[in-house]
């Protein structure tokens, strides 16, 4: 009997925790990432916390890190000036980030798994000024919406942001 009954009462415990983060205390922010720099953000979706702590941000994948092309030169090693004065996009994104976020004192919040796949960790960021990285590049079409399961806490928040910036044909969402 005795063998039977500890397991039965550990699962059913472990059936009682909450595994959302807004009902689970244990899920939410530790004071550890309230008041955190950014030291550089690496790409839209991804960002090197001070302490070399890396985050990706939840709910959302950005474009491709921009690839920048050969420097054309003259017969004297002077830059030939490119023919295309326009800023790829990717750069046009990444320096979108950069402004909001880098050099930044952010606060993290955390959802039902604080980690990815790879073992950095997965957050929602939220800026000095109380907006939400995620959310804002979404809303400026400079990323794309990818909702994964468990991480739903502020799902309809970003879908309502993807919708305005299709609708509004921003960035990468007035490409289709």
């Amino acid at each position: 009997m005795k063998k039977i009954f500890f397991p039965l009462v550990i699962f059913t415990f472990l059936l009682t925790i909450p595994v959302r983060a807004e009902l689970n205390p244990l899920l939410q922010s530790s004071p550890k990432f309230e008041n955190i720099l950014v030291e550089k953000v690496l790409r839209v979706d991804y960002l090197l916390l001070a302490g070399g702590t890396k985050v990706s941000l939840i709910g959302i994948e950005g474009p491709n890190p921009p690839r920048f092309r050969d420097v054309k030169r003259d017969a004297n090693g002077f830059i030939i000036p490119d023919e295309d004065p326009t800023t790829p996009f990717e750069v046009e994104a990444l320096q979108y980030v950069k402004a909001l976020a880098e050099r930044k004192t952010v606060h993290l919040e955390f959802d039902a798994e604080r980690r990815t796949e790879d073992g950095n960790l997965q957050a929602y960021v939220f800026l000095p000024d109380g907006k939400m990285l995620n959310e804002e590049a979404l809303r400026n079409g400079y990323a794309q919406l990818s909702l994964r399961l468990p991480n739903m806490k502020y799902a309809e928040r970003f879908r309502k942001a993807y919708k305005e910036a299709r609708r509004e044909m921003r960035g990468m969402q007035g490409n289709w």
